[in-house]
């Protein structure tokens, strides 16, 4: 789906669900897809926004396959698509596998914002973790500072309990789940703007970058990669991971913008 509104321009992939690319009108590429990301139809596409459900990584008991669930490699239903008064375009997808049914709303403009929702449609209650799991393209990711997580409790490396000082910098490889629903700021000095992330009903917030050597273990990777990209994901796993009723529905959602950069 090729989205050219006046208020923003983005693509998405019905494999997945997959929002690859998003700029607001005016502005540059706010989200990162590999030059080497595959589009065949059965791997996960590397960058933009992959869906992770109904379970991150590999689970809460570390057995759960494929990583990352099953979202973001099946095909998605286009239910609906229809203009935005602000000038932007609004897509709803869908997609019902394992008793789970998942609804996909993605609104392209000024701002992009994705909200997912996950109704149990099964007979028993259902532990699920979910995760946006968005692509920021940086200039230079060495060059950017992330604020909005300072005293958050976060893991990292399977130790839980460290707790963030003051403005967080990746200068090498960072893998954190962060308990944490604040709105993160990211500087982009290269591209002279700030990218912003909020998010409501998500208490989990994940910072991920490779760095060289993680990114040479990546097929669909290039290895000089990593410096163009830091992860910033809108999520509800581990220990606060809801738990859905049967029946019942669970709802998050991310808005990502930009504004100009700070004055020196």
């Amino acid at each position: 789906l090729l989205v050219d509104a006046p208020a923003g321009s983005a693509e998405i992939y019905l494999f997945g669900a997959h929002v690859t690319a998003w700029t607001p009108q005016g502005g540059n590429p706010v989200l990162f897809t590999s030059k080497r990301a595959r589009f065949d139809g059965e791997t996960a596409i590397r960058g933009g926004v992959p869906l992770c459900l109904p379970w991150f990584s590999v689970g809460p008991q570390g057995t759960s396959r494929p990583k990352h669930g099953w979202a973001r490699i099946m095909n998605w239903t286009l239910r609906s698509v229809e203009a935005t008064s602000e000038g932007g375009v609004r897509a709803l997808l869908s997609l019902d596998h394992d008793a789970v049914s998942a609804l996909y709303d993605v609104t392209v403009g000024k701002s992009l914002t994705m909200s997912l929702s996950l109704r149990n449609a099964g007979n028993g209650p259902r532990l699920v973790e979910a995760a946006l799991h968005t692509y920021l393209a940086v200039h230079d990711v060495t060059a950017g500072v992330l604020t909005g997580l300072e005293g958050a409790e976060y893991t990292e490396d399977g130790v839980s309990g460290r707790v963030q000082t003051g403005p967080l910098r990746v200068t090498g490889p960072i893998d954190r789940i962060y308990r944490s629903e604040a709105p993160v700021r990211v500087t982009d000095p290269g591209n002279d703007r700030a990218i912003v992330v909020g998010s409501t009903g998500s208490p989990t917030t994940i910072v991920w970058n490779p760095w060289s050597r993680g990114a040479s273990q990546i097929a669909d990777l290039a290895d000089d990669e990593f410096a163009s990209f830091v992860c910033v994901e809108t999520a509800a796993a581990r220990q606060d991971a809801p738990v859905i009723d049967p029946g019942a529905s669970w709802s998050m959602s991310s808005v990502i913008a930009t504004e100009p950069a700070a004055p020196l």
